[in-house]
């Protein structure tokens, strides 16, 4: 059985991260202001939606970068061995020795760079912690979606990552 990133993938991810901005209600709001509203905040234009999708932007690339290292740490600790690159705009790690991993692993891997960033925005200020967490999780619904397709199979499936999704052996 395979699991293939596709149009349809992507449109479920984002009917996943709306959804996640509708059941946080007000808390969305309040990490938006939070961060918005600090004096010391710079504004490069008059326009509030340009300076907001500039520094959601700014803010994606090392967020990115955190998440998919850690992915990579955790294929790496469970004996993997790791590539990243970009598809669109999208950046990914991928598992390339072609080791099966168990399932269970597997889901640890996607899971957790959602699990250690939320924690450690916890040690942020709550202006800058608040916004890179709903950022985080906003970016990390295609892993959650991987999860809910993979909490399906049996726990002693084994999981290859391919760079169109995995397969379950």
């Amino acid at each position: 059985m395979s699991f293939k990133i596709t149009w349809k993938t992507h449109i479920m991810c984002i009917i996943i991260a709306f959804a996640t901005v509708k059941l946080l209600g007000s808390s969305t709001d309040n990490i938006l202001d939070n961060f918005f509203l600090k004096p010391y905040i710079f504004y490069p234009t008059k326009y509030l939606v340009i300076n907001f999708c500039l520094y959601v932007l700014l803010l994606m690339i090392p967020i990115s970068i955190v998440h998919e290292s850690i992915h990579g740490l955790a294929y790496r600790i469970f004996g993997g061995k790791v590539k990243y690159g970009f598809k669109g705009i999208y950046a990914y790690t991928q598992e390339i020795s072609g080791i099966p991993i168990d399932r269970t692993k597997f889901l640890i891997i996607l899971l957790s760079p959602l699990t250690i960033m939320s924690i450690a925005t916890l040690l942020l200020p709550s202006w800058l912690g608040g916004i890179i967490f709903l950022l985080n999780l906003l970016g990390a619904s295609g892993d959650l979606y991987m999860s809910f397709k993979l909490i399906k199979y049996d726990s002693n499936s084994k999981i290859v990552d391919r760079i169109y999704g995995f397969d379950v052996v």
